[in-house]
């Protein structure tokens, strides 16, 4: 039996213990009650309040600085992976050291891996130093001529790419005779977008697969993957298998293209980068390096740019008065950019006009009157367009109902009676694809024929 005192004892322990900041049990209950976070502040005034508010607030600054630092390694260590090791579309390559391999692991050949690497190092270093030639737009210190003569030189490699590349010896939209074939092939090169073989054999793929696993940039993969991603990375397998199915007898016979093919790199070293960068330092006195850097790098790539956007955002952003059922679209964005290439849904849907368009505007289509007026001294001539009747059947059959002007009442009538069960093919890649269909052929309008 307790005595009083030995009980009054008891109670100053237990009222001491509950008041003590120390005793755990009594504090979390009372940091429970004031909602208190554990490991700062224990809820209670003392001479060491500000001490363990400052300890405590250096550790969340470490947590936070740590959680950062581990942030950017692995953002690093990725960016390290995508960009060294991650090569090709193929599943059976592994993406990195750091993966499993696949049961069927594919080993890439040196020569694959070095040459991925180069382009990879080549896009890199160009776009780096376009940022050098903006700098020097933006703060004024290039001269006036320089930015005129790099538009002029840019200008001309897009049409060597539009008129040139792609109307004439992708698809044979049109013929030419040899000085403006030899024009054609020397602006191509200035573009720095692979020589015409290369170039004709990629494209005429895109027509005949467009936006499957064998187009070399299927915009289904994204924008980034359609715009510049393919030049990247080894292409996909299903490319591999059809691109030797590819007829390129037509341009191994035109020793124009043979002779860009063998001396490619270095006419593209003096075409694109020597001469606009000596140019404006010859003629009007430019800094040699804001020369080469406006006039030469950002010209370039602000060109490559515009072109990778037909197979970007004009597979994406746009109507489809002629066929809905694809990607391509008609974006007047683009084609400003291309000298008239942005009008895509047509140019799908009828790859053998030389207008790459229905309508005959030639400010949004720079590239068709470089034709028209070549033609008019009978440089180029056998001019392909698609006549207005064989237009509207085909709007009325596919297209999304965007295009204007409407057609009659009779084209209607017309198209119901003669309508085919099913729409005309436009997986073909030009005049000498075998698989375009006859009714088109029969009724192509030929313009400046030959005698």
């Amino acid at each position: 039996m307790r005595t009083p005192i030995i009980e009054s004892v008891h109670i100053v322990s237990r009222v001491t213990k509950i008041m003590s900041p120390n005793a755990t049990d009594s504090s979390t209950i009372l940091r429970g009650e004031r909602k208190m976070p554990n490991g700062c502040a224990n809820g209670w005034s003392s001479m060491s309040d500000s001490a363990e508010k400052q300890q405590c607030w250096k550790n969340q600054a470490f947590l936070k600085v740590n959680e950062i630092v581990g942030l950017l390694k692995y953002y690093c260590l990725r960016a390290y992976i995508v960009f060294w090791h991650e090569l090709s579309m193929n599943p059976r390559v592994r993406s990195s050291p750091f993966s499993p391999p696949p049961a069927d692991e594919l080993i890439l050949s040196a020569e694959d891996i070095f040459s991925t690497r180069r382009r990879r190092l080549f896009f890199t270093s160009i776009h780096l130093l376009a940022l050098g030639g903006l700098y020097f737009c933006v703060t004024g210190q290039v001269k006036l001529y320089t930015v005129l003569f790099a538009l002029a030189v840019g200008t001309m490699s897009s049409i060597g790419v539009t008129a040139g590349s792609h109307r004439l010896w992708s698809h044979h939209a049109y013929k030419a005779k040899l000085p403006l074939r030899i024009i054609l092939a020397l602006f191509q090169t200035v573009g720095v977008q692979y020589s015409i073989y290369n170039w004709v054999r990629d494209h005429r793929l895109h027509h005949k697969y467009t936006d499957t696993d064998a187009d070399p940039h299927n915009s289904n993969r994204g924008f980034f993957y359609s715009h510049v991603g393919w030049a990247l990375m080894m292409p996909h397998p299903a490319f591999e298998s059809k691109v030797s199915t590819v007829d390129m007898t037509d341009m191994e016979s035109d020793w124009v293209v043979m002779w860009q093919y063998k001396l490619y790199a270095p006419l593209a070293a003096i075409l694109s980068y020597v001469l606009p960068t000596v140019v404006p330092w010859w003629l009007w006195g430019e800094d040699l390096l804001v020369a080469h850097l406006v006039a030469a790098q950002l010209r370039q790539v602000l060109t490559l740019h515009s072109t990778f956007l037909i197979n970007s955002a004009a597979h994406m952003w746009g109507v489809k008065p002629y066929d809905k059922n694809i990607n391509p679209t008609e974006n007047m964005f683009v084609s400003v950019a291309t000298c008239g290439d942005g009008w895509h849904n047509y140019h799908h849907t009828f790859p053998w006009d030389y207008k790459n368009a229905e309508l005959l505007d030639y400010k949004l289509n720079l590239s068709t009157l470089f034709i028209d007026a070549f033609s008019l001294i009978g440089w180029a001539y056998d001019l392909k367009t698609v006549p207005t009747e064989l237009v509207n059947k085909r709007a009325l059959r596919t297209g999304d109902g965007t295009r204007k002007p409407l057609p009659t009442a009779a084209d209607e009538a017309r198209t119901a009676a003669d309508a085919a069960p099913a729409a005309s093919c436009t997986n073909v890649y030009g005049w000498t694809d075998n698989d375009l269909p006859d009714e088109d052929r029969q009724m192509a309008q030929i313009f400046k024929k030959s005698d």
